[in-house]
């Protein structure tokens, strides 16, 4: 619950400075499309080779790995349709190079 508060109050303080509005602004313009195709696009393996490398540096530099709620994100693809299969190739690809070093 620590790192949610401290997630809230950054989003919080850089939306109360304004950082936010043209991320806003995109967002509306995109969201109005309703034009999902980019999805077609992504080069999956990008992402996995992302969380796989991110693994390896987590490990290099601490000697430990992250936790990803891999079940909450698999919640997510379901209901929306898989627009979140990015974040769940990283996810794949992390905890690939962590199973790696443990055998």
């Amino acid at each position: 619950m620590k790192d949610i508060k401290e997630l809230h109050d950054y989003i919080a303080k850089h939306y109360v400075n304004g950082d936010y509005q043209e991320a806003e602004r995109a967002y509306k313009n995109w969201k109005d499309t309703n034009d999902y195709s980019y999805h077609d696009d992504v080069d999956e393996s990008d992402d996995y080779t992302r969380g796989y490398n991110q693994a390896k540096k987590d490990y290099q530099e601490q000697h430990t790995f992250k936790h990803f709620p891999g079940n909450l994100i698999n919640l997510v693809n379901l209901i929306s349709k898989n627009k979140a299969l990015e974040v769940t190739n990283f996810i794949e690809g992390y905890k690939n190079y962590e199973k790696e070093i443990s055998e």
